[in-house]
């Protein structure tokens, strides 16, 4: 075990893993600090033929590797080894005392007893045997113990956001070179540029991204009703946007109180443009509601007017966040 390491729950996946190696780090980094400076707010809608044929995710692929980038830390990291040598890797940097990010599917985790797959799902590695790996995981108190027949599926997983897994893993090997102020400022450019102008950015996996892909997103509802999976696509839209380690409101209830933090660092972010990140927040939170009423009606006509409700709805908040991104590139 990592001798001083503790773990504490959080909002999401990422961000609370980044929590946990800045804590044991002594960086002192809150959760929202965290996602900020990674600039993990983000917009993917994807069209599938696996799991619901429309999901959508609400962060960027690039949190993990951003935060490190921001903050100017030197990392080590491995994609698209094998599971055998991936493992290795991993070992070498926990016997240097490092924890290392690893990046799974939680329907091969036993202690998620999920039968949906959900990838990327981040958890961070503390120890480790023979037979099995010790995780820290945002869902769970206690450090949770995983067979190593059991990770091989997990990193190896065919299904996820961005595409399949690669027996990724990431782990900080030193301190921050930057300021917490330079690396948040960092985190809302590459916000604000992803979301405006997505093709300029590196995404991964066939999606839809930024507000292109939340307008996509919108504008496809009212048809939702047609889906031979509707209510699988339902169900699971609603879940991330107040569900699933989001952080609530589709993420968007991580990166309001980064906005409050960051406002002591940046003069750039003022108690106006912060009070417009708390009340995108609670817009999202509209949109889950109109999402849930459609998933739940029995009338059709009924859930038809929620679905065209949350269409409108999820397009209004899209001209709004616009608005904020355009602020934020104007005054950073």
């Amino acid at each position: 075990m990592l001798d001083g390491f503790e773990h504490s729950t959080g909002a999401h996946c990422g961000s609370t893993s980044l929590t946990d190696v800045a804590a044991y780090r002594r960086w002192g980094l809150s959760e929202p600090m965290c996602f900020g400076i990674g600039a993990g707010l983000g917009f993917s809608f994807i069209e599938s033929e696996h799991g619901p044929t429309k999901q959508f995710v609400g962060r960027t692929p690039w949190l993990e590797r951003a935060f490190h980038e921001h903050l100017g830390i030197p990392v080590e990291e491995g994609s698209g080894q094998s599971f055998e040598s991936a493992w290795d890797d991993v070992t070498a940097q926990l016997d240097a005392g490092r924890p290392v990010l690893l990046f799974v599917d939680i329907f091969y985790l036993p202690y998620f007893d999920s039968d949906v797959h959900f990838s990327p799902h981040v958890v961070v590695a503390v120890d480790y045997d023979g037979e099995s790996v010790t995780l820290a995981d945002s869902e769970f108190d206690e450090l949770q113990r995983l067979a190593l027949a059991d990770l091989r599926d997990a990193m190896g997983s065919e299904h996820g956001f961005y595409g399949p897994l690669t027996n990724d893993w990431l782990v900080a090997v030193d301190d921050p070179s930057r300021s917490v102020a330079d690396a948040a400022s960092d985190g809302l450019r590459t916000t604000a540029q992803a979301m405006l102008d997505p093709e300029s950015m590196t995404w991964r996996g066939a999606a839809t991204n930024g507000l292109d892909g939340l307008r996509a997103f919108g504008r496809s509802l009212p048809n939702w009703p047609d889906l031979p999976d509707a209510d699988w696509c339902t169900r699971f839209a609603y879940q991330n946007v107040e569900k699933r380690g989001t952080g609530g409101s589709a993420f968007r209830g991580l990166f309001a109180p980064f906005l409050d933090e960051v406002s002591a660092e940046l003069t750039a972010v003022d108690d106006e443009l912060v009070a417009e990140g708390h009340a995108i927040d609670e817009d999202w939170g509209a949109v889950a509601q109109q999402l849930k009423r459609a998933g739940l009606a029995d009338d059709p006509e009924e859930s038809q007017r929620a679905y065209d409700a949350a269409s409108e709805a999820v397009l209004a908040v899209a001209d709004r966040e616009q608005a904020l991104y355009e602020r934020l590139q104007e005054r950073l």
